[in-house]
């Protein structure tokens, strides 16, 4: 008969069972992008050796949190084409606190490396400290800009 399941071994139907968990997993995924939701959007870095800023996106990348370069602009605020835009330049960030999040990889254009990064969120600003092996950190403000 359609429409009629069998009744697992608790009493409970199969179709109902996968239904529940599905949904869980849902509202898992949720909380996991609302704990999130401090970082998410789009920010602007500070200016580069070239005094170039960049507009980062942070969006979810699987179980993390990445940035992407979505737009650059020059030292009088005109958007400019630079080879940073379109790339991953934050990847892996996960919350590690309130408002903190680490454990992640930042990319550095200018330098052409990679280095470990800790990020702190302050309203709509960010706080983004990065180390080298040697130990020598540099940080940044980015400021939130949608």
């Amino acid at each position: 008969m359609r429409g009629v399941q069998r009744a697992g071994p608790d009493g409970c139907g199969y179709l109902e069972m996968k239904r529940f968990l599905i949904v869980c997993a849902a509202i898992g995924v949720m909380a996991d992008a609302a704990q999130a939701a401090p970082l998410l959007g789009v920010w602007q870095t500070e200016p580069d050796g070239k005094n170039q800023t960049g507009h980062v996106q942070i969006t979810p990348c699987g179980a993390a949190l990445c940035g992407t370069v979505v737009s650059a602009y020059d030292a009088s605020g005109k958007q400019i084409t630079t080879a940073s835009v379109g790339k991953r330049v934050i990847r892996d960030i996960r919350q590690t606190g309130e408002n903190t999040f680490g454990g992640g990889q930042i990319y550095v254009p200018l330098m052409r490396a990679e280095f470990p990064l800790e990020i702190r969120v302050s309203g709509n600003h960010m706080n983004l400290k990065a180390c080298n092996s040697a130990g020598l950190c540099r940080t940044q403000k980015w400021a939130r800009v949608k």
